[in-house]
């Protein structure tokens, strides 16, 4: 039977969408390796790939085939259509109890698979099993370094304490989508028609899949631990040559997604997705993007869809942005002081630092000129 009828044959499928990436694919198929063995279906989609691509990834299917140890492996060549057509067109021939994402230009430290299909039995089969993940930021530089995403040790709930919701933890989506840092239960996603937006190139159509994914879920188990290391700001990618309107977009089908789901009035998912639009808005707003008709457009949409109350309770925002926001959506409002706004920024400070040391807390700060002469992170 195939698996439009229902039968699982693995316990997990892996979409790995593949275009143009010859430079890392190799690595990171072998990296691929998980104690699931041949329970681990490897869907290698190649969307149209003019570069070795194809060639790289039927050398690694060929030697798969003759070691057991290793995943499943399908090759599926389509023409291209961009990312959210390749992962649906692998999740259209997954057949496992449960369906991941490596993207062709990241890889894994460790048995990301086999780990969250073991927390998964351990919890009773929940909608999603969440982790965090590493960022190689500036990846393959002189520059390159490694370090936690800003997930971790948030204070969501771990699976060993139970499962957990998006009411109870919003900080699941406050931060990077992070797609491929998870496993979805298949059928979840079947009954809840949780796909991806079919956009040319990458399109940013993580943002309300993970959305959806997770408003939709009843159960989420989530775990501090990473294996998933993903290459941000690598040169050329879509985290660095997107579209001005592309983020604002994105954001507000998030939005849709939230004011279609059970928490469509919960404080803490509304704060969540403020924070994201906050976030999205004020890399545009004093841009020369911005005078552009659509992209302002766009702004007072995104700045009109986050409720007031919600919008000046922010402790992450500044009075300024939020006298901003007020005069976009004309509205009256106490923006308060800036001491709120200044405590939450120490404290972010202080959390990178205990994350990922003094370098990446100056980083992130926007002080790193300071940081010149700081001890580099291992």
């Amino acid at each position: 039977m195939s698996s439009e009828q229902g039968t699982t044959r693995h316990a997990v499928s892996v979409a790995v969408p593949v275009y143009n990436v010859e430079r890392y694919l190799a690595q990171c198929l072998d990296s691929i390796q998980s104690s699931l063995g041949r329970r681990l279906q490897l869907i290698i989609v190649d969307d149209g790939s003019t570069d070795a691509s194809r060639a790289i990834a039927e050398r690694y299917a060929e030697r798969a085939g003759a070691d057991p140890s290793l995943p499943d492996v399908e090759i599926v060549a389509k023409p291209n259509g961009g990312y959210g057509s390749a992962v649906n067109a692998a999740l259209d021939r997954a057949d496992g109890t449960y369906v991941g994402i490596v993207e062709p230009d990241d890889y894994l430290d460790g048995d990301l698979f086999g780990e969250l299909y073991a927390i998964a039995v351990e919890t009773d089969l929940p909608d999603v099993v969440k982790s965090t993940y590493k960022r190689v930021w500036m990846p393959d530089t002189p520059d390159q370094r490694i370090w936690g995403s800003l997930l971790r040790h948030r204070g969501v709930r771990t699976w060993e304490r139970g499962c957990t919701t998006l009411g109870e933890s919003p900080e699941l989506v406050r931060w990077h989508p992070s797609v491929w840092s998870a496993i979805y239960r298949r059928d979840f996603l079947r009954e809840t028609n949780t796909r991806f937006i079919e956009a040319p190139g990458a399109g940013w159509v993580d943002n309300p899949f993970v959305m959806r994914a997770m408003c939709q879920a009843q159960r989420i188990a989530f775990t501090d631990d990473a294996w998933y290391c993903y290459r941000e700001d690598r040169p050329g990618s879509s985290s660095v040559t997107k579209a001005p309107t592309l983020s604002l977009t994105r954001w507000l089908q998030m939005a849709d997604e939230v004011a279609a789901s059970r928490w469509s009035a919960d404080e803490g998912v509304l704060a969540s997705l403020a924070s994201i639009g906050f976030r999205y808005a004020s890399h545009l707003w004093d841009a020369p993007e911005a005078e552009d008709g659509q992209v302002r457009e766009l702004l007072a949409r995104v700045m009109n869809a986050i409720p007031k109350h919600v919008a000046l309770s922010l402790d992450d925002v500044s009075p300024a942005a939020k006298q901003r926001y007020l005069a976009m959506t004309r509205q009256d409002g106490d923006v308060g002081g800036a001491g709120a706004y200044r405590l939450a920024m120490l404290r972010e400070l202080l959390y990178s630092w205990r994350e990922n040391g003094l370098y990446f807390a100056c980083e992130r700060a926007g002080l790193h000129r300071h940081a010149a002469d700081a001890p580099k992170p291992r």
